[in-house]
């Protein structure tokens, strides 16, 4: 562990690749409530350990219950596609790959030692190309660029290759195999996607004829789908190419969950029929039939308690076949949920400490504007002066058909209202140690124009809620 007094002393040098802590603040925080939700399905973080629940995240055992989060702002960004540096003495080459496993990420070649690192961008898996919990879809085509360009580059100077995750590789001949093969796996996925595009086939058409790597990658235990997997990462890469739309017009606009679930309950013959033909198919072990025809069951009536636990055997089912960590981690928290409801400790969501007080301002407005309910503040336009006074910024900041807009280091010539604050008083309200109210009322804010207004806004924020359902409506 590192000191953040170190670090801003000048003791301790953060580095990391340009772009780095903008992505890691954004997609933490910005989508961080949802995103947080639905890593609990990826990763089974309400599951108990065992074998009858979750026993791995996939790249490994997951992060202990009592781990904290913490983010320590870069003191020095890697800019350049290669950059060197001495650091205590050791030489470090720097291989800037972003868009790969990561919007910002680099590689790290340590020649002293002839020792690569190669951060996620190889694994012992197959990684994601687009995680369960979300994210931005990878470019699968340019991360095989950026493992090409480090085998090229290093591989036959390498004694050893590491990772973030995983056990090191050793020896040039086996090391330089592995690289190929691992640039040749996105690449496939990538090629291979575009090539059943071109077809005419939809995702789901493209997961079910792409089943297997090509057989020599296919017998390689650090292709296998433990994380990732071929079925949809080559999902990722349509999305990728071609949007959430399969080119059917009548997928276009579908009916949400609940709706549809009423009309094809209704369509099979009602409730105990398709009870019946789900139990029917759960006894010829068809377990993904049964989830689909339960779904639409559960959706259609959320308490129908025989539905949720046909559907819950089902998931359980698929869970146990699963060698993938996180399909099967989704399939059994799923179960767990039909069956028990939301697990008490399941968080509502919001950010690590160290998150929030890395938010910059601009930053902190974008995650302002995410929580304007455009419907509500559609009729109330107001502008805003924000001055941050212990940064010695300003910003300008337009709500106006609901939409909150800002302008860095800008200043409207005439405003609504004008608000005064530190940057730290702002960081302790979004940790909840204190809120607007107490601090404009004991001079922590001050706030002058349409004070009422402006506090109107500011209550009406929508505040998050990270426990939504996701089995059932």
């Amino acid at each position: 562990m590192i000191d953040e007094a170190d670090v801003k002393a000048g003791k301790v040098q953060v580095i990391a690749p340009q772009g780095f802590f903008e992505h890691a603040v954004s997609e933490n925080v910005l989508a961080g409530p949802a995103m947080k939700r639905r890593a609990q399905y990826m990763y089974g973080a309400p599951l108990p350990r065992g074998p009858r629940g979750q026993v791995d995240a996939g790249l490994g055992k997951g992060v202990p219950a009592n781990a904290t989060v913490s983010l320590i702002a870069p003191t020095r960004l890697i800019e350049q596609p290669i950059e060197n540096l001495t650091i205590d003495g050791v030489d470090i080459e720097f291989q800037l790959t972003p868009g790969t496993e990561a919007p910002a990420e680099m590689n790290l070649w340590f020649p002293g030692f002839k020792a690569l690192c190669m951060a996620e961008n190889a694994s012992h898996v197959q990684h994601n190309i687009l995680t369960l919990r979300g994210a931005q879809v990878r470019d699968a085509k340019l991360w095989a660029h950026y493992l090409d360009q480090s085998l090229l580059r290093y591989g036959d100077q390498a004694d050893v290759v590491f990772a973030q995750h995983h056990w090191p590789t050793w020896g040039g001949a086996a090391i330089r195999d592995y690289l190929a093969d691992q640039r040749d796996m996105y690449a496939f996925i990538d090629s291979q996607t575009l090539r059943l595009i071109n077809r005419g086939l939809g995702p789901t058409e493209i997961a079910a004829e792409l089943t297997s790597l090509p057989p020599r990658l296919a017998g390689k235990w650090y292709s296998r789908d433990y994380y990732g997997s071929l079925s949809h990462n080559v999902r990722a890469v349509y999305q990728r190419y071609m949007g959430f739309y399969d080119g059917n017009p009548a997928t276009l606009d579908p009916l949400p969950p609940s709706a549809a679930g009423e009309r094809y309950v209704k369509a099979l013959g009602g409730a105990e029929r398709v009870l019946a033909l789900g139990r029917e198919a759960f006894e010829k072990g068809d377990y993904r039939w049964v989830a689909e025809l339960t779904r639409h069951l559960v959706f259609a009536q959320p308490d129908n308690t025989a539905a949720r636990e046909l559907q819950a055997d089902a998931l359980e089912q698929m869970g146990y076949q699963s060698e993938n960590a996180t399909w099967r981690n989704a399939y059994l928290t799923g179960a767990q949920e039909l069956r028990n409801g939301l697990a008490p400790a399941t968080s509502r969501g919001g950010s690590a400490d160290d998150l929030v007080r890395a938010l910059t301002p601009s930053l902190f407005f974008d995650y302002l504007g995410v929580r304007v309910d455009a419907a509500k503040a559609a009729a109330q336009d107001l502008t805003i002066n924000w001055r941050f006074t212990d940064l010695n910024e300003d910003h300008a900041l337009t709500l106006r058909n609901g939409v909150l807009t800002h302008r860095d280091h800008s200043r409207h010539a005439r405003a609504d209202v004008e608000v005064n604050m530190s940057k730290a008083t702002l960081d302790r309200i979004a940790l909840k140690q204190t809120g607007f109210l107490k601090e404009a009322s004991g001079g922590g804010i001050e706030i002058t124009g349409e004070r009422v207004k402006f506090m109107q806004f500011m209550a009406g924020l929508d505040e998050a809620d990270g426990r939504f359902n996701i089995v059932t409506p």
